[in-house]
């Protein structure tokens, strides 16, 4: 039954394109223009650097975490998974310490959650705003600090192979790998953006209760489900709670496109999955529980 299930999904989204051809092409146009316009350009230049840099002997001195920290939170979903994987296929991540960062550094990218997000859809001053991505993002913190630290296995690098990696022929081959290597991962991102954004297309008309046709195609796609809950006319404190929930998920096209650059490690997308909507679940009921504490004090005009 598992096996057929892609393939069925599939089909179902293949009829519905020749049924609402208008709904299938509108959905396709808007996750291929969101790709362009905004996930290419922010997560290509940052997937072909530090996919160099993780394969240079210089980036071996350097701590894992602070590195998937950094590539995980400020360029976003799949870039922790991705440095998560690179790194422990060079041999300096631990399959254990592996999947204790996954749950720290697969995050929605701050400019993301404060210019999308938090100014563009919900007209929030950053400052209204500071509570809520507090909710969304001390959960993987809290989580994370408990496990304590565990040990690279990287081996030093010696002064021979820093000589190597400055021959020229060397640096241009690293980059030429890493750039390749970042084309391929954008174009099944691209793909999946589209397919995801026409789901969810779809399920919105399907839909006139204005909590499921915010629900659903959030948990499908978590940029059009944002924009579609904030035109819903749900209740302030419904439309935040789901929009920064979305956000905290990533959305199934965030979980495709995070299980797509964790091929060929031992990293489960199922525990994944399950990580991701217990945190989306906690970011759900601690922004309901703060929204009329807020209120009440007289943070929102």
């Amino acid at each position: 039954m598992k096996k057929l299930f892609f393939p069925l999904i599939i089909l179902i989204l293949f009829l519905l394109c020749i049924l609402q051809p208008a709904k299938a092409v509108a959905g396709a146009a808007a996750g291929l223009s969101l790709w362009y316009r905004t996930v290419l350009p922010t997560l290509l230049p940052c997937m072909v650097l530090s996919g160099y840099l993780i394969s240079s002997s210089l980036v071996q001195i350097l701590p894992p975490a602070p590195l998937v920290f950094v590539t995980g939170w400020f360029c976003g979903y799949p870039m922790g998974a991705k440095t998560v994987a690179d790194l422990w296929k060079s041999g300096r991540l631990s399959e254990k310490a592996g999947k204790r960062l996954l749950r720290l550094g697969c995050m929605p990218s701050p400019m993301f959650l404060t210019g999308f997000l938090c100014m563009g859809m919900l007209r929030l001053p950053l400052t209204e705003s500071l509570p809520f991505l507090a909710a969304l993002y001390l959960p993987p913190i809290l989580c994370f600090l408990p496990g304590g630290r565990h040990k690279s296995k990287a081996v030093p690098a010696k002064p021979a192979d820093f000589i190597q990696e400055t021959e020229p022929l060397q640096v241009f081959l690293r980059f030429e790998k890493a750039m390749m290597d970042g084309f391929l991962i954008m174009v099944k991102i691209g793909g999946y953006l589209m397919l995801f954004t026409m789901l969810s297309y779809f399920f919105r008309s399907w839909f006139q209760n204005p909590f499921l046709a915010s629900l659903i195609p959030g948990f499908l796609e978590m940029t059009s489900g944002i924009a579609f809950t904030v035109q819903s006319g749900l209740s302030e404190a419904m439309t935040t709670a789901l929009c920064f929930s979305f956000a905290a998920f990533g959305g199934l096209s965030g979980l495709a496109q995070t299980v797509s650059v964790l091929k060929s490690t031992p990293f489960s997308g199922r525990s994944y999955f399950l990580w991701k909507l217990f945190q989306a679940l906690l970011t759900f009921a601690a922004i309901l529980l703060l929204f009329p504490l807020l209120a009440a004090r007289g943070t929102f005009r």
